[in-house]
């Protein structure tokens, strides 16, 4: 049977049970209200009849049924009961509905103890010879008990007077009964149409798909409602992120991670968040995109976060990128030195020897120059190498490139790799060129300084500088005034800096100085 058709039978039978129940209690509680009312109507006319001086003296002297009979007549057609009986001591009758009873001993019972021990009292007959509501009152002669009086009402009687309230009762009932029925049908297709018309064998199928390929899924995959609060994640997220599986219904914000921070931000600017890089830790680098998680109100009710971890991804790329930069450097060295061959073979065969010698002196100069800085100054030789190559590419493109003599670096702060370093650096050199590539006499100015506090980078050119405009956009990733897919340099500098705890000033003055300042302690 379909979930709609059993929350309805369900619902239905629950309220019909209910204002059955009702029903029958209300009805019990009518009755016998009416039949305690009948009684201390006929106990009050007993007690009246009893009272009378007549029907008094009638039982105790003169035995006259003809009297008591007329008096209780009279009685009889002006109320409902019409079922009252006086009898002396030993049960005879003084007056009956039916005059030829007269003078016969009341056999109908219940008379005992109104007789033996002239106890007043209200009876519910119901047996084979009477069903009635009888009220019983001792008749008294100048202090002495003579007889009784019993009024009485048939159930007959008291059902009629019921008939009315129960056409009442009966019609409320089954308005109830109907009202209850088709509000169990509406809340029934309304339970529906909330899960979708799905059914529950449905509904446990699909959540079991759906965990199946959440966890199988490579990627990680966190889900948080509106507050903050952790719905969901899959198993590479827990790895990852080293939750437990007791995190979920905590607060995003109390486990203290980058993550969550961008996480909030995509609820608090209510925008998503697109291939995001995010330094995890010292050696874990994510991939992620923030979606915000709508009802079919449209309204925001999360935001579901999907990430990859890059550390594998990007040492393949630092690697992949190592070889290009080495192969650009060598035929940017290459191209250098065959124009250098060119020049000196030109000046050979036009018999300026002198001033062939002056060249090549002052090639020899220039690289001697570079090459002590770097060997004696530069500690690492990955650094030293990247320089190398940017000073080669300069050349190529006819600028500058004065790596500062005062430059020391000996040992790298704990808190960024020797990668991230080489990306920071060669990020800042490279804008720089494509700026004064656009210019004559270019010049880039490079020091680097390391103590036991930190590492100093400065990075100065002479280019057109930043426009006042965008100088605050400049870090947000995707930014470019650049044609093609750019815009990621900065950010990632930004990115980088900002984990190791550093700080970066931008500097504009006859161009523009990059000043970069890591800590050397880890964080």
């Amino acid at each position: 049977m379909k979930l709609q058709y059993r929350l309805t039978l369900f619902i239905s039978s629950i309220i019909i049970s209910i204002i059955c129940g009702l029903g029958l209690a209300s009805y019990h509680m009518i009755k016998n209200t009416i039949e305690t009312q009948m009684g201390n109507n006929a106990m009050d006319l007993a007690v009246t009849i009893a009272s009378m001086d007549d029907i008094k003296e009638a039982l105790a002297t003169k035995k006259d049924y003809k009297t008591v009979q007329n008096i209780v007549d009279c009685f009889c057609d002006k109320t409902r009961f019409q079922y009252i009986i006086v009898m002396d001591m030993n049960g005879i009758k003084y007056s009956y509905p039916r005059g030829k009873s007269l003078g016969k001993k009341y056999n109908d019972g219940g008379e005992e103890r109104v007789l033996k021990y002239g106890e007043s009292y209200v009876s519910k007959d119901k047996n084979v010879l009477i069903s009635a509501i009888r009220a019983f009152v001792p008749i008294y002669y100048n202090g002495r008990q003579v007889g009784a009086v019993l009024v009485g009402l048939l159930t007959d009687t008291v059902y009629k007077e019921l008939s009315a309230h129960i056409l009442f009762f009966k019609i409320t009932v089954v308005i109830g009964l109907i009202i209850g029925i088709v509000g169990a049908a509406i809340l029934a297709n309304l339970i529906k149409r909330t899960i979708f018309g799905l059914e529950p064998s449905e509904i446990a199928l699909l959540l079991g798909q759906r965990d199946l390929i959440l966890q199988s899924i490579k990627n990680g995959i966190l889900a948080i409602d509106k507050d903050g609060n952790i719905l969901f994640f899959n198993k590479v997220a827990k790895d990852i992120l080293n939750f437990k599986d007791d995190d979920v219904g905590k607060n995003i914000k109390d486990m203290h991670l980058k993550y969550a921070d961008e996480m909030m931000k995509a609820l608090i600017y209510k925008d998503a968040i697109y291939n995001q890089e995010i330094k995890l830790c010292h050696d874990i680098t994510l991939i992620c995109s923030h979606t915000l998680l709508r009802n079919h109100k449209d309204e925001i009710i999360g935001v579901v976060s999907i990430f990859e971890d890059l550390t594998d991804v990007k040492k393949m790329a630092e690697e992949l990128t190592g070889i290009k930069k080495m192969t650009s450097a060598l035929r940017a060295q290459n191209h250098e030195f065959m124009n250098k061959l060119h020049t000196i073979s030109g000046l050979i065969q036009l018999e300026e020897y002198e001033k062939a010698l002056e060249y090549i002196s002052n090639v020899s100069y220039q690289r001697r120059a570079v090459s002590e800085v770097l060997n004696n100054q530069i500690k690492n030789p990955h650094i030293a190498g990247l320089l190398l190559a940017k000073y080669n590419k300069a050349v190529e493109a006819k600028i500058s490139l004065v790596i500062d003599k005062e430059s020391n670096l000996e040992e790298i702060p704990q808190s960024i790799t020797v990668d991230d370093l080489c990306s920071v650096i060669g990020n800042l050199i490279e804008n720089s060129i494509e700026e004064l590539v656009k210019q004559e006499n270019g010049k880039i100015i490079v020091k680097l300084n390391s103590n036991k506090d930190g590492l100093r980078i400065r990075i100065e050119d002479n280019g057109p500088g930043i426009d006042e405009k965008i100088a605050d956009k400049i870090f947000i990733r995707g930014f470019t005034t650049k044609p093609g897919n750019r815009g990621i340099g900065l950010s990632i500098v930004k990115q980088i800096i900002d984990y190791a705890k550093g700080s970066i000033n931008v500097i504009q003055d006859n161009g523009v100085i990059w000043d970069i300042f890591i800590p050397m302690k880890g964080i």
